[in-house]
């Protein structure tokens, strides 16, 4: 049986196994408008595509396993297991908002999306009973339930990251930031620069100096860099005094050493001073604001990945 012409359907990395060019809950899916998301790119995407396109015009589902050899043009000698299932249309807003989603097998043994979670509440397809938990609570992955096996996909990671300065570098980072997977909030007092016209869309502009209230929830990650250094080390102080994670500042080695002394004398111990990334970012990449931006967010991603592993 053929499935509609505009029918979704929904291909999800389940399983990854030695080198491969994606991870477990990577995803796409075509719709009326074309394909949207990634399972990695390459000769493993185009295979998945076509599996799926195959179960759209069967209206099925299945499990896809892809060996990365030489038989397929690719040497990393991983294996990759997906699963491919149609979608309903009443889930389209789950997919396009990366929701949090849970699938299951059917009497078929094919599998299918049973719900998602939106603002913490439960959506099933069907007459699919609440499971009993929390997105958040379960990695994303296959899963061994009381009603048998399930996969749950959990939604694209995010990761606060303040930013001290509107300035060049500031506008810079922004503009990269949010691709990978960074929720930016600037923070600048002067209006002609912490505009709108400066910084993509998503970004929250703060026109302020300083860091919120201390009862504020601190960021995993702060960049300072504005057109002062006595107000740069202001902002320092402050957000040393606090518990947040990756606190990178701007500047040469002259001005580190002279900030680390500094620090010292307002009672900052040394535990308190390793926190401190001065001067940020991965060294030797250039001074330009765009060279400065891209070792700043390798660093950020080195910390990220290595929290990950």
């Amino acid at each position: 049986m053929k499935s509609e012409p505009g029918a979704l359907i929904e291909v999800v990395v389940a399983q990854v196994a030695g080198s491969a060019p994606t991870a477990v809950g990577d995803s796409l899916y075509l719709g009326a408008s074309g394909w949207r998301g990634s399972v990695g790119g390459g000769a493993l995407e185009e295979a998945l595509k076509r599996h799926a396109m195959t179960c759209r015009e069967r209206g099925i589902g299945a499990v896809v396993e892809f060996v990365l050899n030489s038989k397929h043009d690719q040497c990393c000698g991983g294996r990759v297991a997906a699963i491919i299932c149609p979608v309903p249309q009443m889930a389209m807003s789950w997919l396009e908002g990366d929701a949090p989603r849970l699938y299951g097998w059917d009497h078929r043994d094919q599998p299918q999306l049973i719900g998602a979670w939106r603002q913490g509440r439960w959506h099933p397809t069907g007459a699919h009973p609440d499971p009993g938990m929390a997105a958040h609570e379960w990695p994303a992955g296959l899963r061994a339930g009381k009603n048998g096996a399930y996969f749950l996909k959990r939604m694209a990671m995010s990761y606060p990251l303040w930013l001290f300065g509107a300035g060049h570098v500031g506008a810079a980072i922004a503009a990269l930031a949010g691709r990978l997977g960074y929720d930016v909030s600037v923070f600048d007092a002067r209006p002609e620069w912490n505009s709108a016209s400066r910084f993509p869309p998503d970004t929250i502009r703060h026109i302020a100096a300083m860091p919120p209230a201390e009862d504020t929830i601190p960021p995993p990650s702060a960049l300072v860099m504005t057109h002062s250094h006595d107000l740069d080390f202001a902002i320092t102080a402050a957000l040393l005094a606090r518990p947040t994670g990756y606190l990178g500042v701007i500047g040469s080695r002259t001005k580190a050493a002279l900030f680390r002394r500094r620090l010292q004398d307002h009672g900052f111990r040394e535990k308190d001073l390793a926190r401190l990334h001065m001067p940020m970012g991965l060294s030797g990449l250039g001074k330009k604001p765009y060279e400065v931006a891209i070792a700043v967010l390798a660093e950020l991603l080195q910390r990220r990945q290595g929290e990950a592993s």
